[in-house]
């Protein structure tokens, strides 16, 4: 699977889209779908099915020729049907053919599998609504789309556990004020909601939480700014593009002696200008764009001073109206929008603040503020920012590194520890809902319109299962909110493994 390994899906992804492409064998329009939905071509997607095929294949061949014999029996058919229908974007017509391949000799008809998946989603349904979301006090929300129909979903900052997962006809106020009230039912109580511009979020969680503090996305804040200056970006190389193409037909011209000189030299005169306006433009708008990113940081790198949430507003709302004062009407327009949030996106740091100064009573000023420099600056450069400076940022972080040890002696651990925790509850960003949002999206896309029952299911699915990365690596979203440990998901359906 040589294309399929290339690429930069995840492993459960490549699993699910070659389990995929193999259902949908033949089925018209079903590997231009599966592109879509991976981000692949579709030479990628057959060779993903075949090459599942081909594993299937070898697999039962040797199972064969080894003589072993597998006990089937009503319960892990069950148990199959149900993994089939979340674990990969598999519809019912692709479990149907999946089945006899997975069990040779074994076929459950189309209406008995739906059957069981409605059973299996009346469990799940019950199972979500018995949860106790009482732990959960900081949430990100938002909205994605089954053919037309918003999905609204909200997930817990803290431990993933998606506490609402609901299809509705609308976004509104309504929409949002009646998925939260049934949260609310099971004990759920944000003390903070982090959201992007969505009106209709806003309302639902006034109407709600009243007294829950929302705060604007910087995910948000920038994708806008990144979309645009990748925009910026390609007209500057197009306009680059024309100022090097009308000058090299003027010096082909004066070579050969052919053409028009003089309508040619006034054409590179007119390029060029037009091509260091445009890059003027994209170097401002980049400038201001750094400055709004920098502004939304907790600390300056350059002074070592941890701002106050008044001090990243105004920084963020002067860096805005650069952006404003752009010439260009889409710097306008995501300067505007970048400045109406300000507040919001600054509004995390009263909290943080408050948390730090609480560690500056504990270890010092000096000790508190080298750690959040040290905290920065590894986060920085894991993510690879400012790659021009990374040799100044390393040195730097060893600076500080050595600085803090002078300083905090053997408590050093335990205060980056310390502040790792804390940083950890900021609440900043809605990465988290970010993430979720791309799991289901191959489902709907599959499902052509999704259903309530499978959204209960997909929900109790997506709260069981154990991550396979990132920081709650190991556990269950579940476990991580309840300290209770799954060992099997499937089990707490109501559907444990046959006992032979």
């Amino acid at each position: 699977m040589t294309g399929l390994n290339r690429t930069d899906l995840p492993t459960s992804h490549k699993v699910e889209l070659a389990a995929s492409s193999l259902a949908w064998q033949g089925a018209y329009g079903a590997k231009s779908e599966l592109a879509r939905a991976f981000g692949v071509s579709r030479s990628t997607v057959y060779a993903a099915g075949e090459t599942a095929y081909d594993v299937l294949a070898e697999h039962f061949v040797g199972a064969e020729s080894e003589e072993t014999t597998i006990t089937v029996d009503e319960r892990q058919i069950e148990r199959a049907i149900g993994a089939l229908r979340v674990v990969s974007p598999n519809s019912i017509r692709a479990i149907e053919t999946l089945l006899p391949l997975v069990y040779p000799g074994i076929h459950v008809s189309y209406g008995k599998i739906h059957q069981i998946l409605v059973k299996l989603e009346q469990r799940a349904r019950k199972f979500n609504i018995e949860g106790d979301l009482s732990g959960i006090k900081a949430g990100a929300l938002d909205e994605m789309f089954s053919q037309g129909n918003p999905v609204l979903a909200g997930v817990d900052l803290d431990s993933g556990y998606l506490f609402s997962l609901a299809l509705r006809e609308s976004r509104g106020a309504e929409d949002w004020a009646e998925v939260l009230q049934a949260a609310k039912q099971q004990g759920l109580a944000l003390e903070k909601v982090v959201k992007d511009a969505a009106l209709g979020i806003a309302a639902g969680v006034k109407a709600t939480y009243p007294n829950a503090e929302q705060r604007d996305d910087c995910f948000h804040a920038f994708y806008e700014m990144g979309k645009l200056k990748r925009q910026l970006e390609q007209r500057g190389y197009g306009a680059i593009a024309r100022a090097e193409e009308a000058e090299k037909k003027l010096r082909d011209v004066r070579r050969t002696g052919r053409g028009d000189r003089s309508k040619l030299g006034g054409a590179v005169g007119p390029a060029l200008r037009k091509c260091n306006k445009v890059l003027a433009l994209h170097d401002a708008f980049e400038e201001a764009m750094r400055e709004v990113m920098e502004s939304m940081e907790f600390i300056d790198l350059v002074t070592g001073r941890i701002r106050t949430a008044n001090e990243m507003e105004s920084s963020i709302e002067a860096a805005a109206k650069k952006m404003m004062a752009l010439d260009h009407e889409r710097c306008v327009k995501v300067g505007k929008y970048i400045y109406n949030r300000a507040a919001g996106l600054a509004l995390y740091m009263k909290e943080l603040g408050a948390a730090l100064d609480e560690l500056v009573s504990r270890y010092g000023d000096v000790s508190v503020r080298l750690a959040s420099i040290i905290y920065r600056l590894t986060q920085d450069l894991e993510k690879r920012k400012r790659p021009w400076d990374r040799r100044r940022d390393e040195q730097h972080l060893l600076g500080a590194l050595a600085m803090l040890r002078e300083n905090a002696g053997d408590d050093i651990a335990q205060i980056l520890d310390t502040m790792d925790a804390v940083m950890q509850k900021r609440h900043r960003a809605s990465s988290a809902i970010e993430g979720f949002n791309a799991a289901p999206r191959p489902f709907l896309y599959v499902h052509k319109g999704v259903t309530d029952g499978f959204l209960e299911l997909f929900r109790a699915y997506h709260n069981l299962k154990t991550r396979r990365w990132g920081r709650h690596k190991g556990t269950s979203a579940h476990e991580t909110l309840t300290g209770e440990r799954v060992s099997d998901w499937l089990s707490l359906l109501g559907y444990p493994p046959s006992i032979n």
